[in-house]
């Protein structure tokens, strides 16, 4: 829930952030501000970079321990032992899979 949460709100903060930003532009007071200081273009560039830098690295953060769950999991229901009564078995194929012989007569595996 948390990554779905980071994953719609992060990419819409940075579009409500960049729409912002852009509207504030277009103003005339700010353009009249913007000319008499001089624009750092390459800073905000620099700034965005950044950003994108450690949003990535957060991701890929993310992506590690949710691998590293995983494979957690995997391990503890591989480790589990699980014994089948052949009895309980309906199908012909998974009753020889699992080393158990199927009589067509009856439909039963023993």
């Amino acid at each position: 829930m948390t990554v779905l949460l980071l994953a719609v709100a992060v990419p819409g903060l940075l579009a409500i952030a960049w729409l912002g930003g852009r509207r504030v532009q277009s103003t005339p007071l700010a353009r009249s501000l913007a000319l008499a200081r001089g624009t750092d273009n390459r800073g905000i560039a620099l700034q965005t970079v950044i950003i994108i830098v450690v949003l990535l690295a957060i991701a890929g953060a993310v992506a590690g321990v949710l691998l590293a769950r995983g494979g957690e999991a995997v391990g503890e229901l591989e480790d589990r032992e699980v014994e089948v009564d052949l009895g309980d078995i309906e199908n012909e194929t998974l009753c020889e899979e699992l080393g158990g012989t199927w009589t067509a007569a009856t439909t039963t595996c023993a």
